[in-house]
């Protein structure tokens, strides 16, 4: 008896046992006799097929796979609708982000070109002045001299008729403030309320910029103990966007003086005090009970500034304030002031 290496006994008494099995022929008339050890215990036919699975293991439970098979698709589906979702959220987003800087920038541009286009209303026609102290007779008593103050009128941008021209269009028209060597010169409205012009410009039609605007609460006419004027600080340094330069102390320093042009006088202001702070803050106090408390507050603020002023307060100073946003710090709840004293005022020519 000789065994091959595949485990298969061959019968020597087979006739054709040494014969050549060749493909398609059947090995039953060749006298070829299958065995396998015993201590395997395998089915070899089972095996081949793949049918069936050794003894001792467990059943695949078909149900169950199905399962886990429609899980895992469902799992794929929602992952799938999840992404979608957030792509299109991200999408949305970032569309809305373009829309909202191109309509921000088209505001800029639109708000900077109208602004331009109502200074270009008018034109300047005021001529130098020269002021001549007239003769008069000396008092009987000594009486304190204030100070002369000549103000540059032939570099105003802004005469009489010119500012009649602005009050012809809105009656709402007070003054045009302007400061010297800045791009600080607009027209100043007064509204109801201190909304009515904050996207609103002299024609009263929308204007993402809006324009400057006095507080509701004070007087245009004599501007008298506390004055507030208001405005936007754009991108472009429009509106009041250049207050940002008072931060610097080079800029505070050469820009101390400013201007209001009414109908019927000039009056110059001298900054004495910049600062930071919040809306939380009440700088813009209108009403005091005495001069007491009205020095107390505007010296407040005097103290508040970054800089050390030399101006000295009393209680018979008029102050104008200037208030704009200033995001940096405090978000949309943070203020950037400026503070002036009234130093003198003459009739507009």
């Amino acid at each position: 008896m000789k065994h091959a290496k595949n485990g298969l006994k061959l019968n020597n008494d087979a006739k054709y046992s040494s014969h050549v099995f060749r493909p398609g022929q059947s090995r039953e008339g060749f006298g070829f006799k299958e065995e396998w050890p015993e201590k395997y215990g395998r089915d070899l036919s089972g095996e081949a097929l793949g049918m069936k699975k050794l003894e001792g293991f467990k059943e695949v439970d078909q149900e169950k796979r199905r399962r886990k098979i429609a899980e895992r698709e469902r799992k794929k589906r929602r992952n799938k609708i999840v992404y979608i979702a957030i792509q299109s959220v991200l999408a949305a987003v970032m569309l809305f982000a373009a829309a909202k800087i191109g309509e921000n920038y088209k505001s800029n541009v639109a708000g900077r070109e109208h602004h331009q286009a109502v200074r270009e209303l008018t034109g300047n026609s005021a001529e130098p002045v020269v002021y001549i102290t007239p003769a008069r007779e000396v008092p009987g008593y000594p009486i304190a001299t204030p100070k002369r103050i000549e103000y540059p009128a032939e570099s105003f941008p802004k005469t009489r008729e010119d500012l009649q021209v602005y009050k012809n269009l809105n009656d709402d028209f007070k003054f045009w403030f302007y400061m010297p060597d800045s791009q600080l010169s607009y027209y100043v409205l007064q509204g109801k309320s201190n909304d009515e012009y904050l996207r609103m410009d002299i024609f009263r039609e929308y204007n993402h910029s809006g324009c400057l605007f006095l507080d509701y609460r004070c007087n245009a006419k004599t501007m008298e103990g506390h004055t507030i004027i208001y405005g936007h600080t754009m991108n472009d340094i429009s509106i009041f966007g250049e207050l940002r330069d008072f931060l610097e102390k080079d800029y505070y320093d050469t820009h101390r003086y400013f201007y209001t042009l009414a109908l019927d006088s000039v009056t110059m202001w001298r900054v004495f005090s910049v600062y930071i702070t919040t809306v939380d803050e009440y700088y813009i106090e209108t009403f005091f009970r005495t001069p007491a408390d009205y020095l107390d507050f505007i010296n407040g603020l005097k103290n508040s500034s970054m800089y050390q002023s030399d101006v000295e307060l009393v209680e018979t100073d008029d102050v104008l304030t200037l208030s704009t946003c200033y995001r940096l710090y405090h978000g949309a709840d943070g203020r950037l002031v400026v503070h002036a004293v009234k130093v003198g005022s003459s009739p507009m020519l």
